[in-house]
């Protein structure tokens, strides 16, 4: 396990753009941070995630969800991004359900989406339930960034449950065998989006603020992550 978390904010790096394209979800995690199902239909238009970008200086785009990989014009959002002159980084986030799982395809999917890059996969009790290749894909995906090089870097984001099955201790014992563990951010749920009755678990802390959350209707709630959370309960 990592003692820094991977892709840890620094006072250099360049505001982070946080938009989740959508609350649609393929998988339903239940307690979702961004109160995101298989039920959300609400979808960030191109217009909306344009006009968004910060006025002046370098930024860097995080695409999240819901599930953004099953947006319809997930690739046209990656194009714009590339195409910014001040658009420094690419961030995606994913479950990984819709990413190939044969090498050639999973390679061509990685190289389009340029460089640098860091994609975040998500890994919890819940979504190795559903997709018994999660952990597979993880290998796979790592495999894959390390012989494309280049500024990429893979995040897997390990969600553990407090005072659930042990910690969900399965969960670390099955990247831990994998050898992903450098790879891994690891790390407990907190009380927002769908937990927020885990009187249990801590409330969220951001370790910096120079980072601003868009949500599918094209609101921009600034750092504030509970606001951004209930105002993503809010969409339909």
């Amino acid at each position: 396990m990592n003692s820094t978390p991977l892709d840890h904010p620094f006072p250099e790096r360049p505001h982070r753009m946080y938009y989740a394209l959508t609350n649609h979800c393929n998988r339903a995690c239940p307690w979702c941070s961004t109160c995101s199902s298989p039920s959300g239909n609400s979808w960030l238009s191109v217009a909306d995630f344009e006009n968004s970008f910060p006025a002046n200086g370098a930024f860097q785009v995080q695409l999240e969800g819901g599930e953004p990989t099953i947006h319809p014009q997930f690739w046209e959002f990656v194009r714009i991004a590339r195409a910014h002159p001040r658009c420094s980084h690419l961030v995606v986030c994913t479950n990984g359900v819709v990413l190939p799982r044969r090498t050639e395809r999973l390679r061509a999917w990685v190289e389009r989406l340029g460089a640098p890059l860091t994609i975040k996969l998500s890994v919890n009790h819940h979504l190795m339930d559903e997709d018994a290749g999660l952990i597979a894909l993880a290998k796979l995906l790592r495999d894959t960034m390390a012989e494309l090089g280049g500024e990429r870097l893979l995040v897997i984001n390990v969600r553990l449950r407090k005072g659930y099955a042990d910690d969900d201790g399965r969960v670390c014992e099955a990247i831990e065998a994998a050898g992903l563990l450098p790879h891994a951010n690891v790390f407990f749920l907190q009380r927002y989006g769908f937990a927020i009755n885990e009187t249990g678990w801590a409330p969220p802390k951001p370790v910096w603020d120079a980072f601003s959350l868009v949500n599918p209707d094209g609101r921009v709630y600034g750092p504030d992550l509970l606001a951004r959370s209930e105002g993503m309960r809010e969409l339909p």
